[in-house]
């Protein structure tokens, strides 16, 4: 009977937070911004999306395309036309000061998401990913799985104009400091392109045969990365002794598939969702003058493997 009466109570707060969440987001409009359109920021945007429609809230949307001007124009209309708050990925973590400093000055509370400016103290909140955190439990599982040995890595890289980019790659390289068997044989700079993951994973497979690792920090690189392994006859599943050893980033179907397959061998995903959520939270609150609690906060990712079934369907975005 206790844990029923629990049960209802927890059921009735939870009701009650979320009136109060709705109640406080009517007749807000939030402006969101994002840097370009993928896979997983498409995710992110129904996330996104449905938090605002929970808060009882209306949105603005704009895509900046992978264009800083862009999204600065885009942002400057948002102000214009009075939003309540403004939610944006940035696409120039410079340039995402002067967007923060412009609409704080018109009154107007600026959120950033997933990737953090070069200076965080300019926004009113920032909520994200832990980028380092997800570079360092890459590198350890290379680490790991090495056993000791001589091991080569194929670094792909991101786009090293944004906080994700730069950190996924130094993160990894500061946890293999403790590997010495393990050596990056190539990075390839991509600015988020799979084309140019595809390129490298090639190069660095004509180079350097005897491969025995890849990275890639986000999942869509992994369409680029795959094309090149099948076209050597590599991309197998774990167990097979020509399989290359891959970690990536983010949660996506395609990531989660690769990982049920076997051909992916520990994905870290991104709790969009709650990032989500707690941009609209501070959005909405700080329209309205509330104190938030935190200036910022990171979300670590979640580490799964082919043996982890049952949180991949629980917790893992993309495999739901």
């Amino acid at each position: 009977m206790q844990k029923i009466v629990k049960a209802v109570l927890m059921s009735s707060l939870a009701l009650a937070a979320s009136q109060a969440l709705a109640q406080e987001g009517a007749g807000k409009t939030i402006g969101v911004s994002f840097d370009h359109t993928s896979p997983f920021r498409i995710a992110q945007r129904a996330a996104v999306e449905a938090a605002i429609k929970k808060a009882g809230a209306t949105i603005e949307f704009a895509d900046a395309n992978k264009d800083a001007q862009r999204q600065a124009s885009q942002i400057d209309t948002m102000i214009s036309n009075g939003v309540s708050a403004v939610i944006a990925m940035p696409y120039d973590i410079e340039a995402a000061v002067g967007l923060a400093q412009s609409a704080i000055a018109s009154g107007i509370p600026f959120i950033s998401m997933d990737q953090a400016p070069s200076d965080m103290e300019a926004v009113t909140y920032h909520i994200g990913g832990d980028p380092c955190a997800d570079g360092k439990a890459a590198g350890e599982y290379f680490g790991k799985v090495s056993e000791g040995k001589p091991f080569k890595l194929l670094e792909i890289q991101g786009g090293l104009f944004n906080d994700n980019g730069l950190r996924r790659s130094s993160c990894l390289g500061e946890a293999l400091k403790a590997y010495p068997n393990v050596t990056i044989v190539a990075q390839v700079p991509t600015e988020w392109s799979p084309e140019k993951a595809l390129t490298g994973t090639e190069n660095a497979l004509q180079a350097h045969p005897d491969l025995k690792g890849i990275y890639t920090p986000w999942n869509d690189a992994l369409q680029g990365v795959f094309s090149a392994l099948k076209q050597r006859g590599l991309l197998v599943p774990k167990g097979d002794p020509k399989h290359i050893v891959q970690v990536s980033i983010d949660g996506t179907p395609l990531a989660c598939q690769a990982v049920r397959d076997g051909f992916l061998d520990l994905d870290i995903a991104t709790p969009i969702t709650e990032m989500a959520d707690l941009a609209v939270d501070a959005a909405v609150k700080a329209s309205d003058d509330t104190a938030l609690v935190e200036k910022s906060k990171f979300l670590p990712g979640i580490p799964y493997g082919q043996d982890d079934t049952q949180l991949m369907v629980e917790k893992v975005w993309g495999c739901k």
